[in-house]
């Protein structure tokens, strides 16, 4: 799991204890209590905070991912990488730009800002992009 920021407070990394898989995070804006946070994140086994910026390669394809729309923009037109991801508007968002990197946005679980919660899940075998409305 990819998760591009804005968890908020500590605790609702609770909900990721359960899940059967390692879980890549970086920094958002709304992260507050980074102590806290990080605490949180090592009782976390299947859990790694990367940073700001996440660079790492899954099923043959190389993925970069940090918060903010326009350093992920702009990392994707170096054609360095085939997945850009980010979070920040908490707007769903899935586009191929003209060199085919996907840049992409999940929207926001918990629906606060756009009042619809989503998040997707990608198959990168065959590069296909489901959007999961929850």
């Amino acid at each position: 799991m990819l998760h591009s920021g804005d968890f908020v407070s500590p605790p609702t990394l609770d909900n990721l204890k359960n899940f059967n898989g390692k879980v890549y995070l970086v920094w958002g804006n709304n992260e507050g209590e980074k102590v806290g946070f990080m605490d949180k994140v090592e009782q976390l086994e299947n859990t790694e905070m990367v940073g700001n910026v996440m660079e790492k390669e899954f099923g043959g394809l190389k993925f970069y991912m940090n918060h903010y729309p326009d350093i992920v923009r702009n990392a994707a037109l170096t054609a360095k990488y085939d997945v850009c991801i980010y979070g920040h508007t908490h707007t769903y968002n899935e586009e191929t730009i003209s060199n085919g990197i996907l840049l992409l946005n999940s929207g926001e679980v918990h629906g606060n800002k756009t009042g619809v919660s989503t998040c997707m899940i990608f198959d990168t075998k065959t590069r296909k992009l489901e959007k999961i409305i929850l």
